[in-house]
């Protein structure tokens, strides 16, 4: 599925009228726990330190319980046992916490445990962790200083597929008919176009709704085309690389097949072929150490990523 090719998508788009009245009213539907507000706020200010982290998450017991149980795992083979937040943030890591943190108040808010038979629900969370990861490994490789950048591309891996999201959280019947379509053989976009369920337009309306920043906004609606996009431009051809190689190492979605116009994204970034080869390295071995966390996150067991030792190539094909 070439992005060329897509219908670019737009707020005006035809949505199913039942999913824009309720996303219209987002204030019964579902809301943001305060704490993942606080910590998306947090985590967009360059300045943020382990102990603000610290503060936001020591308000939330259950979220705080969860980051010290995660602090004592066997992959980090302590030998006394975590009890407090700040000595969890020094064990895990800062920035490897702060995806942590932000996934976890997200995987509360959208329970997608009961998924209809043959999609994944846990595994669309690890694609979004995938995304988050790898954007935010590219912008410190890339752009060191830029840690606000580094935080936006953190968040906007999370919230990329905010569609899917809440259609399978709120909306099961409408996601049943999308999968039932393309399980028939229809494309997705086919499907999504049919039912009026484009997945982007619909995380869109949402973040829209919520006053997310316009930068997420972008990310959403254009993350399959980012040649559509006015403005975020990098913030947006930075998700659609990320999404792209998480995808091919093993962490995509399965009703989607993500592939992109590389030379538009190396254009927008400024990378060279060469340097993407090195940082895709890079990347593979840091996924390989922090996925384990990922799998605990989501209630899992640890799985191999045998799609980790594919080839470069493969990798970077279009």
């Amino acid at each position: 599925m070439n992005s060329g090719s897509q219908t670019v998508p737009t707020l005006d788009m035809s949505v199913d009228l039942q999913v824009k009245q309720r996303l219209a009213d987002i204030g019964r539907l579902v809301s943001l726990p305060p704490t993942t507000f606080r910590l998306l706020s947090l985590l967009m200010s360059e300045k943020t330190s382990a102990r603000e982290l610290q503060g936001v998450l020591e308000q939330d017991p259950g979220l705080a319980a969860k980051v010290i149980s995660l602090s004592n795992s066997a992959m980090y083979a302590v030998r006394d046992s975590i009890s407090t937040i700040d000595r969890a943030i020094t064990i895990i890591g800062f920035k490897e916490l702060e995806i942590i943190a932000l996934g976890i108040g997200l995987t509360e808010t959208f329970d997608l445990k009961k998924v209809p038979p043959g999609f994944d629900g846990r595994g669309l969370w690890l694609h979004c962790l995938a995304v988050s990861w790898i954007a935010r490994e590219l912008v410190l490789a890339l752009w060191p200083r830029q840690t606000q950048e580094a935080s936006e591309a953190m968040i906007g891996g999370l919230l990329h597929e905010l569609g899917i999201i809440i259609l399978i959280a709120k909306f099961p019947v409408h996601f049943q008919q999308l999968l039932d379509l393309v399980n028939s053989g229809q494309d997705l976009r086919q499907a999504e176009e049919t039912l009026g369920l484009r997945h982007e337009v619909v995380g869109c309306l949402l973040a829209k709704n919520w006053d997310l920043p316009q930068v997420f906004q972008d990310v959403i609606l254009y993350h399959h085309v980012p040649q559509a996009a006015k403005k975020s431009q990098r913030a947006v051809a930075l998700i659609t690389l990320a999404d792209n190689l998480a995808f091919r190492t093993g962490y995509g979605v399965s009703i989607e097949n993500v592939q992109i116009d590389l030379p538009y994204i190396l254009n927008v970034l400024d990378l060279s072929v060469d340097r993407l080869q090195d940082l895709v390295k890079k990347i593979l071995t840091s996924i390989t150490k922090v996925q384990p966390l990922w799998d605990q996150v989501m209630n899992g067991k640890s799985r191999r990523q045998e799609e980790n030792s594919t080839s470069l190539s493969s990798l970077l094909k279009k």
